[in-house]
């Protein structure tokens, strides 16, 4: 079954971005933005400037951002976007962020801190672009500057994927959920006559409710099980369940190539002590370990015999639990092919991180990393 009529890779944000100006240029009748980050920044300004156009000319914008990723977005470009008519809504709100706090009764300002409060943990970390409810962009690109090598000198190392066709309409049907419910059971409505797979099968994996993210994860630890030829994991936060390193270091006894590529360079630098922890465990099964350092990367793909992945999704507690994730399973046997070259081209530049390594640390290190990985619920 072919489920898209076009699917693009993109290993660089300027190339990226320009594909999506483009095809928000060309919008006819609506685009949908779900974001983790969009930054008050140089390419956050540019593609705020080029929404605010396409909404001029009748084109419907619909726009939802993050409550703790995109942050400074209150600063000047929520107000921008909403003063030229872009609807623009909040994921989960910070619990001071409030259009009326000061405005409202003591009782009412407790009532939405507390209720806020308790969604502090789960987040909206989805990329999604939709446009005429029939391209589609994601991945791990923000809307920020450091993403593109225009805006900034060391650029992060990301992939992104722009595909077309009618499935993208099952990505619509999810941004209206996180919308307003009313949109999505009258579009659900609308889109049952359309024949498509079950989401279980979609190769747009979208763990909206906790039954789907149950699913995806047993699905994700299946395929590890099985695993005959290779395991190829770029992830930046790595600090997954036991279940995952355990069936890693499995697959690498069996003789399943298995390797890992991490970044050293990091925008939470947590992360650079916390994914030590299970470095000597894996290593001793196998598991072939290498440290990106040339700039951040954020990428998330996972590569598992045929089957691969490019999207939002980390190998830490945050992505597997908690918050809202996006992943497109690729289709084109050209693009796998790209995928695949792209990792044995990052890592064939890199050296192996060794148990010498690990053995040579100091035992601060070893002593802050333990101290950090009791939080990892929480990261």
């Amino acid at each position: 079954m072919s489920y898209w009529d076009q699917e693009e890779l993109f290993f660089d944000g300027d190339t990226y971005f320009d594909r999506l100006i483009k095809d928000i240029e060309a919008a006819k009748s609506s685009i949908t933005v779900e974001m983790y980050t969009f930054n008050d920044d140089l390419l956050g300004r540019k593609l705020a400037a080029h929404l605010v156009t396409a909404q001029i000319r009748d084109v419907k914008v619909q726009v939802i951002v993050d409550g703790v990723g995109s942050y400074n977005f209150y600063e000047r470009l929520d107000g921008l976007l909403k003063r030229k008519g872009v609807q623009v809504r909040t994921y989960n709100p910070l619990p001071f962020i409030h259009p009326f706090y000061g405005q409202v009764k003591f009782t009412r300002r407790i009532e939405i801190f507390l209720l806020r409060f308790l969604r502090l943990n789960k987040r909206n970390h989805r990329k999604i672009i939709t446009i005429d409810e029939n391209i589609m962009y994601t991945g791990s690109f923000n809307f920020a500057a450091e993403h593109t090598r225009f805006h900034h000198s060391s650029p992060w190392k990301d992939v992104g994927i722009r595909v077309s066709g009618e499935m993208v309409k099952y990505a619509v049907l999810n941004f209206k959920r996180n919308w307003k419910l009313r949109e999505y059971y009258r579009y659900k409505k609308q889109l049952a006559k359309i024949s498509w797979s079950n989401w279980r099968n979609s190769p747009l994996r979208i763990n909206q409710t906790l039954m789907m993210k149950r699913f995806f994860y047993k699905n994700f630890l299946n395929r590890i099980h099985r695993a005959e030829k290779r395991i190829w994991f770029v992830t930046p936060y790595f600090i997954p369940r036991r279940r995952i390193i355990r069936l890693l270091g499995k697959a690498a006894e069996r003789g399943v190539d298995v390797r890992l590529l991490t970044t050293w360079k990091t925008d939470v630098k947590i992360f650079r002590a916390l994914q030590f922890f299970y470095y000597p465990y894996l290593l001793s099964k196998g598991v072939k370990v290498f440290q990106y350092s040339d700039t951040v990367l954020h990428a998330k793909n996972y590569i598992i015999d045929d089957w691969m992945t490019v999207g939002s999704t980390n190998l830490n507690h945050r992505s597997l639990i908690h918050d809202l994730e996006v992943d497109l399973v690729l289709q084109s046997e050209e693009n796998m092919k790209s995928l695949g070259d792209h990792f044995l081209e990052m890592t064939g530049k890199l050296e192996i991180v060794s148990m010498e390594n690990m053995k040579a640390r100091t035992f601060t290190d070893k002593v802050i990393t333990r101290l950090y990985f009791i939080f990892r619920y929480w990261l």
